[in-house]
């Protein structure tokens, strides 16, 4: 299956070069980019063609430059194939730069992406609300085979294909980091609301008295995605590497004097989830309530106040009606609000973490020290009570016994014999 889609025009003098991709073959994930060097002189030229090739490719995903040489450009951090073409006149040449398909999410990915969020929803989520969980669960899935069937439809496509690996690539990371997060499995999914529409004005007018092709392209705030384009009025959504950031395009013919005004209907997302602020409230009120009457107590009244004036702040702006280019620029500054705000929660909460780390280091000390005593009694009780004897103990003692009783027979002995002799001498009669 082959299939060219045009790209934007390089010219070179009365020479240009045109670029298009080609699809080899999906099944092998290669795919060409064709660079057509076209002079439309009437006479011989040589021409200098270069071309920049996708940033996402490296020296190995390049598989044949067709004859030019390839080199690497520092500045523009991308590699680019370049050349001289000699052409005759009205001659074109076509060099087809066959590279690896790196734009594509395979379904092992899907898998092993799927297999995560089943991992973290076991782990994480279930144990701690498992109603809530499976909610948060099937919201990651369907973003995940959203994407995945995006790619898809835009099969026939290289070049849409493209556009969409390129803008669901944040998307798919943070798909990827919610999987594992505690913070996404222990918040509240909530119902959720459908955004409100807003509109984008185009205008466009052709002030000459002739036909004019009009090739309209209109970039899109960062934040947008495909999916939130829900009035296209006919452009496309495509997106411009470079710049990381989506554009509308259009191609048509304008009439001599024609006006034409668009209107584009996008969802807005540029505010904050009353769910989120609400859950950033609970988590501080939660840590705050167990800090209290801790050492921790002060710092924790100089946090409170603080994260609700945050919370408060972007409340109050966004009840408010703005224009939708002040719109978007007050939701980039409540962003930054919110910022501010979880990180002094996370404060709150790691104050929290070491108050309990002291407590329960204190339990241990406590329990400790007991066993301590507890054991000093137990070694003064082994010693008064010990009535285990050793047989060299006992032996030992049978001699000192001995020796004992021995002394005292020797001082009976002795006392009894000089009291024997002075018996007799008293006993004895008187000499003549």
């Amino acid at each position: 299956m082959n299939s060219n889609i045009l790209l934007p025009i390089v010219k070179t003098g009365l020479a240009c070069v045109i670029i298009s991709f080609g699809v080899m073959s999906r099944a092998h994930g290669e795919i060409y980019i064709n660079v057509m060097a076209v002079n439309g002189a009437d006479s011989s030229k040589k021409s200098a063609v270069k071309f920049d090739l996708p940033g996402e490719l490296t020296a190995d995903d390049i598989l044949d430059t067709n004859g030019l040489q390839l080199d690497y450009s520092v500045d523009d951090a991308d590699y680019y194939v370049h050349g001289d073409v000699d052409l005759k006149s009205k001659e074109s040449k076509t060099f087809r730069i066959h590279i690896r398909d790196k734009w594509q999410i395979t379904s092992d990915q899907v898998a092993d992406l799927k297999k995560q969020i089943e991992k973290g929803f076991e782990s994480l989520g279930k144990v701690y609300d498992a109603q809530k969980a499976e909610i948060l669960k099937t919201r990651l899935n369907t973003k995940v085979d959203f994407i995945f069937n995006l790619q898809n439809s835009n099969a026939d496509s290289v070049e849409k294909r493209i556009d969409a690996y390129r803008t669901y690539t944040k998307e798919l990371k943070r798909i990827q980091n919610d999987a594992l997060n505690v913070e996404y499995w222990r918040s509240d999914p909530g119902v959720e609301e459908t955004p409100k529409i807003i509109h984008m004005t185009i205008e466009v007018d052709n002030p000459t008295k002739v036909l004019k092709p009009f090739k309209h392209k209109d970039y899109l705030p960062q934040e947008i995605k495909p999916e939130d384009i829900v009035e296209d009025e006919g452009f496309e959504v495509r997106f411009d590497p470079s710049k990381q950031l989506s554009f509308l395009f259009k191609e048509e013919d304008l009439k001599p004097g024609e006006k034409k005004k668009y209107s584009i209907g996008i969802m807005d997302i540029w505010s904050i989830k009353q769910m989120d602020i609400d859950y950033l409230r609970s988590r501080a009120k939660y840590a705050f309530e167990f800090l209290k009457d801790t050492k921790f107590e002060d710092s924790a009244k100089l946090l409170m106040p603080r994260i609700a004036d945050y919370l408060q702040t972007i409340e109050k702006s966004q009840s408010q009606q703005r224009p939708i280019l002040e719109h978007i620029s007050a939701y980039r500054d409540n962003q930054k609000v919110y910022d501010s705000a979880k990180k002094d929660v996370e404060i709150l909460e790691k104050l929290l973490a070491v108050f309990r780390e002291d407590l329960e280091k204190s339990k241990v000390e406590n329990i400790l020290q007991k066993m301590q005593s507890l054991k000093s009694v137990a070694d003064v009780s082994k010693v008064m009570n010990n009535k285990k004897f050793t047989a060299t103990m006992a032996w030992s003692i049978i001699e000192w016994v001995l020796l004992f009783v021995g002394f005292l027979s020797l001082i009976y002995y002795v006392v009894g014999v000089i009291r024997s002799k002075d018996k007799k001498i008293n006993n004895e009669p008187p000499q003549k």
